[in-house]
C-alpha cells in the first residue's frame, strides 16, 4: 500500500516522499525587478529541511508585462538566474527536488504592470478588460516560456511547471467562456490547447531529455468530461499533471461520496488520475495526515499538494515523519499570506 514516505518518480526523477509543496506566491518577498531576494531562499530552504519531497517554486513571470502583481519573481532575462539558482542549491542540499512554475497572468495582469492587457479574445465583464493577442503576439509569448525554461534548467531547476490554471493566459485559450477565436488557436479543444502543446514541444527541443514537464490544469476548465479529454491529450506531450481549477472556480455538478474527505476541487483530480497513466499531483485545501493518507491509499492521487498546512508549519512532513505535533493553519480569512507571510498567525505564535 502506498504511504506518505514511499518513493516515487516523475520521469526518471526520483521523489522521497509524495508531498508536494504547490507554487505559491510569497508576496512582499522578492526583491525590486522581481530578482531573489534573501527571503525568497530562506522561505524555500525552510520547506526542503522540512521534509518535502518535491518544490514547485511560486508562479514565476515570463514577461515582466504579464505579472499578476509587481512583486512577483520574474525569469524573463538571465539576470534572474544566478538567484533562482541559488533557491536550486538550498533545496537539492537538503534533499528535495525542485520545479518551478512559468506564468503570464494574461487579462489578470496588474494594471500597476502595464495598461495593455492581453488576453486570448477582447475581454470585457464589467470589472476587466483584455484585448484579443495577434498571432505574431502568441509567438512572441511561446518563446518567452521556451526560453524560461531553458534558463530554469541553466538555473539547476529539475523541471517546469506551465500554469495553465486559475484564470492565467493559457486557461484563457482553453475556457469557452473566453477564447472566441476563429483561427488555429481557437475554436476546438486542439486549438484551445495549441498555445500550450506548442510551447511544450519546443521546450522538449531545447532541454535535457530527463528534465521534467508539466502542466497545472483546470479539472472544471468547461466541464469535468472536457477537462478528461483535456488531460489525455496533455498526457502525450508531458510528465506529470498537477490538478486545481480552470478559468474559474465553478464548482464541478458532481456529487462528492460520502466518505471523501476533501473538496470537489481535490475530487476533480481524482477523477483525471483515473483516466490517466502519468503521475497526478491533486491540491486544494488538504491539511490533514489523515487526508493524506485516504488518497494514497486508495489510489487517488501520486502526489499530495500541501499549501497551507506546509505555510504555517514548514516542518509539516517531518512531524508527520516523526510522529510529532503540527503546527495547524488557522484558515484566516484572507489568508494572510495572500498579503505577507510574515504576518502568518499559525507561524509565528
Amino acid at each position: 500500500m502506498t504511504d506518505i514516505f514511499t518513493p516515487s518518480r516523475i520521469k526518471e526523477l526520483e521523489i522521497k516522499n509524495r508531498i508536494v509543496l504547490p507554487p505559491m506566491v510569497a508576496f512582499t518577498f522578492a526583491q525590486e525587478g522581481g530578482f531573489v531576494s534573501e527571503e525568497n531562499i530562506n522561505h524555500y530552504e525552510q520547506m526542503a529541511k522540512g521534509g518535502a519531497g518535491l518544490i514547485i517554486v511560486e508562479a514565476t513571470c515570463v514577461n515582466h508585462k504579464g505579472k499578476l502583481s509587481k512583486d512577483q519573481l520574474e525569469i524573463w532575462d538571465d539576470k534572474y538566474i544566478d538567484g533562482l539558482s541559488k533557491i536550486v542549491k538550498v533545496c537539492h542540499e537538503n534533499d528535495s527536488k525542485v520545479f518551478i512554475q512559468l506564468h503570464h497572468a494574461g487579462l489578470r495582469t496588474s494594471e500597476d504592470v502595464t495598461e495593455d492587457i492581453v488576453s486570448s479574445w477582447d475581454y470585457d465583464d464589467g470589472k476587466r478588460t483584455a484585448r484579443a493577442l495577434t498571432i505574431e503576439e502568441i509567438h512572441k509569448i511561446q518563446d518567452e516560456f521556451v526560453n524560461a525554461a531553458v534558463r530554469a534548467e541553466k538555473a539547476g531547476f529539475d523541471g517546469i511547471e506551465l500554469h495553465g490554471a486559475h484564470g492565467y493566459l493559457m486557461t484563457q485559450f482553453f475556457s469557452l467562456k473566453v477564447n472566441k477565436r476563429t483561427d488555429k488557436y481557437g475554436g476546438s479543444l486542439g486549438n484551445r490547447m495549441r498555445i500550450a502543446l506548442e510551447i511544450i514541444e519546443k521546450i522538449k527541443s531545447k532541454v535535457r531529455p530527463d528534465f521534467v514537464i508539466g502542466i497545472r490544469m483546470g479539472s472544471n476548465e468547461n466541464s469535468l468530461e472536457a477537462s478528461i479529454e483535456m488531460a489525455k491529450e496533455f498526457e502525450k506531450y508531458v510528465n506529470y499533471l498537477h490538478i486545481s481549477t480552470g478559468f474559474d472556480n465553478t464548482p464541478l455538478d458532481v456529487e462528492l461520496p460520502d466518505d471523501f474527505p476533501c473538496n470537489w476541487i481535490v475530487y476533480g483530480g481524482t477523477k483525471i488520475k483515473e483516466n490517466v497513466d502519468i503521475p497526478v499531483v491533486v491540491v486544494n485545501s488538504i491539511k490533514t495526515k489523515e487526508q493524506i493518507e485516504y488518497l494514497l491509499a486508495n489510489d487517488l492521487a501520486d502526489f499530495v499538494a500541501v499549501g497551507r498546512s506546509q505555510l504555517a508549519d514548514p516542518s509539516f512532513v517531518n512531524h508527520i515523519k516523526n510522529q510529532e505535533e503540527i503546527n495547524k493553519c488557522i484558515n484566516c480569512r484572507p489568508c494572510k499570506w495572500y498579503r505577507d507571510g510574515r504576518k502568518c498567525p499559525a507561524r509565528v505564535r
